[in-house]
């Protein structure tokens, strides 16, 4: 049951920030670290109304839920000041990126949003434009999305669709720094706002809930002004990205396809599947670890523990099915780039092709005991096309995936070793199930 309520102080009179995107993991995050200083947030969504409308309703307050293993403490959030919506205010929102007290624009738009120019990246330009028209104040744009070198990301996305003018008071006043976000935030359910229910004495739409643990690590590159955030600020946020990619993500993308095919429902409860957790813990030692060089005075085999212990915690109740979505855009990073590496520094990629065959299995769309998987990926026709003309033959099946160019790069398309390793452990999970297979390690 949830113990002292911590409300908020007194609340910014405007925002600073403008945050484009109104996820559960934005709340539970950056909304948090700013509502511990001065400064404000407008929130906009992109799409469905649904969180800004009840946010706007409940003046901008909602609950965080910290959940242990031994209990639930909860915090009201007082720093988002405004909200918007981006389909039916794309004017405004476009003023907001231009406005002169809009000095950091942060965002959290998963990671398929930077390929589509005429959504987040489109708006961000004509944002831009405006304000280098008013020979506007400096802006900082801050990608806090899971993907690797974010911010050059961001650029590479926003810089192609700036006219000429633009792009020279751009290269002046506008910044794009990377940062490395991570605490792990489950979907809101039923019990998340009966939670808040208890707590406050009264109705919360909003609720979110996460873990206790919390970190934001922050190229410190700001064209202008920022909050006093207390996060870590880095010059060089490239080796914690790889360290989170790789081994929280990577191993959390493994547990939601093995626990999707084994019939489980949350990461907790894949982890708790006998042979599961020596598996990860192999997996991190022998070939995460490899792939990459960790920030001074990081070990990931320690912080590969910590993360396992973070999955346990039996408060958090993370879907596999939540987790397992957009694969597609995901595993590039997550599991690719690892690969990449290992090829590159010659190491068999024995283990790591296990996740790549459950992925294949998952895609394919039935779990172990014949039950429908749903494919939430915005390249599902192209996947499940690929498996249904590759027929039945494991390795037919992987090369089938591995051919497609906008997830599989070279040079892991082509490493043999690769192919053999995952057809072995697609025939396995073919023949034994996901459960069988990771008791039999």
């Amino acid at each position: 049951m949830p113990g002292t309520v911590r409300v908020p102080g007194a609340r910014p009179a405007r925002s600073g920030v403008l945050h484009i995107g109104a996820g559960a993991f934005h709340r539970a995050h950056q909304a948090v670290y700013t509502d511990d200083t001065d400064w404000g947030i407008t929130i906009a969504a992109p799409r469905s109304r649904e969180v800004i409308d009840a946010l706007a309703a409940q003046d901008g307050l909602y609950t965080v839920a910290t959940l242990g293993p031994d209990g639930a403490s909860v915090r009201v959030v007082g720093s988002i000041v405004d909200t918007l919506h981006l389909a039916t205010e794309t004017e405004r929102a476009i003023g907001l990126v231009a406005a002169e007290d809009t000095h950091v624009v942060t965002l959290t738009v998963t990671e398929k949003a930077y390929r589509d120019p005429d959504g987040v990246p489109g708006l961000l330009a004509r944002g831009l434009a405006r304000r280098a028209e008013q020979s506007g104040a400096p802006v900082t744009i801050l990608c806090c999305d899971n993907l690797p070198d974010n911010g050059e990301t961001t650029r590479a996305a926003v810089e192609p669709l700036l006219d000429d003018r633009t792009r020279a008071w751009a290269d002046k006043h506008v910044t794009f720094p990377s940062t490395m976000v991570d605490r792990i935030v489950p979907a809101s359910t039923q019990a998340t706002y009966d939670r808040a229910a208890e707590a406050l004495g009264l109705a919360d739409a909003a609720a979110v809930e996460a873990e206790p643990f919390s970190q934001w690590v922050i190229e410190d590159r700001f064209a202008g002004p920022r909050p006093e955030w207390d996060a870590t600020f880095t010059g060089d946020v490239a080796g914690w990205e790889r360290l989170k990619l790789r081994t929280l993500n990577g191993v959390h993308s493994t547990l939601a396809y093995l626990g999707a095919l084994a019939g489980v429902e949350t990461i907790g409860d894949a982890l708790a599947l006998p042979g599961a957790r020596g598996f990860a813990e192999r997996l991190i030692a022998e070939q995460i670890a490899p792939s990459f060089t960790p920030p001074d005075g990081q070990s990931t085999v320690a912080y590969g523990r910590s993360v396992l212990e973070r999955f346990a915690n039996p408060g958090i109740r993370h879907r596999c099915l939540q987790v397992a979505m957009d694969g597609s855009q995901k595993l590039p990073q997550r599991l690719f780039a690892t690969i990449a590496d290992l090829t590159a520094a010659g190491v068999r990629p024995e283990l790591i092709a296990l996740p790549l065959a459950a992925w294949i299995r998952f895609c394919a769309g039935r779990a172990d005991d014949g039950a429908s998987l749903p494919l939430d990926d915005p390249l599902a026709p192209v996947l499940r096309r690929s498996l249904a003309d590759a027929g039945a033959r494991p390795a037919d099946l992987v090369d089938a995936i591995l051919r497609v160019r906008q997830v599989v790069p070279e040079p892991v398309a082509s490493n043999d070793e690769l192919r053999q390793a995952t057809a072995a452990w697609l025939a396995d999970l073919d023949r034994h199930g996901a459960a069988q297979t990771l008791e039999s390690l």
